[in-house]
């Protein structure tokens, strides 16, 4: 998967279980197991097989996993056929492919979240 200005520069793996914060200025890609919160400047990818139990703040976000909390993506939310959101979503645009789930509100109101999101990079350090 490529980022924006290039490939991901962080990858937690399949046997990763991690709870916290996760801050970064690049794109992320969780295989694993992660509760918390996301602060992602770029995007951050949920692989197929993953669990995510958090609210993620990023430019976009792809899903082909599970994420169990609320998104907030400046630009796109994506959920692939494989993906599952059980919350709510925040973005300029949603797409969901025949196969993927939400269950929550969807929010396309992204200027409120700009200011929070630009932000962000007090938060990736």
């Amino acid at each position: 998967m490529k980022k924006r200005s290039g490939v991901i520069q962080s990858i937690l793996g399949p046997e990763t279980d991690i709870r916290g914060v996760l801050r970064s200025e690049h794109s992320v890609q969780i295989e694993g197991y992660f509760d918390g919160e996301i602060f992602v400047k770029n995007d951050v990818y949920i692989a197929e097989n993953s669990t995510v139990k958090a609210t993620i703040h990023a430019h976009r976000v792809i899903v082909s996993g599970e994420v169990i909390g609320d998104i907030e993506a400046l630009h796109t939310v994506t959920v692939n056929k494989t993906g599952r959101v059980y919350g709510n979503i925040s973005g300029n645009e949603l797409h969901v492919e025949p196969g993927g789930a939400y269950k929550g509100n969807v929010n396309m109101d992204v200027v409120s979240h700009y200011n929070d999101y630009e932000g962000m990079s007090k938060f990736a350090r």
